[in-house]
């Protein structure tokens, strides 16, 4: 079961800087998804050279990476998703145990 998607925006204000949480929470998983933009401010030439190395396995070992700023508004919305997800599992599990 698919609860919702929650979103925390940057402190930067940035349309691309926004993390996306979907809480899951089933019988067989509890489980916070976390969707990240990936930016692509490279230029074309460098992002083709990207997607044939990826089409051919190559692998960085850091990944491709963006970042978000969090302020206390942030972290305040950021608990109270982890906060609702923890209520979530508890009820599902106080589900699980009526069975």
């Amino acid at each position: 079961m698919l609860d919702g998607t929650r979103y925390v925006e940057c402190r930067c204000g940035s349309d691309e800087h926004v993390l996306r949480y979907t809480l899951s929470v089933d019988e067989d998983d509890q489980e916070i998804y976390t969707s990240v933009f990936l930016n692509h401010w490279k230029p074309w030439y460098k992002r083709w050279w990207h997607v044939i190395k990826y089409a051919f396995g190559y692998k960085c070992k850091y990944g491709d990476w963006d970042c978000t700023t969090m302020g206390e508004i942030e972290v305040d919305q950021l608990q109270a998703i982890i906060d609702e997800f923890r209520v979530l599992v508890a009820a599902q599990r106080a589900k699980e145990k009526q069975k």
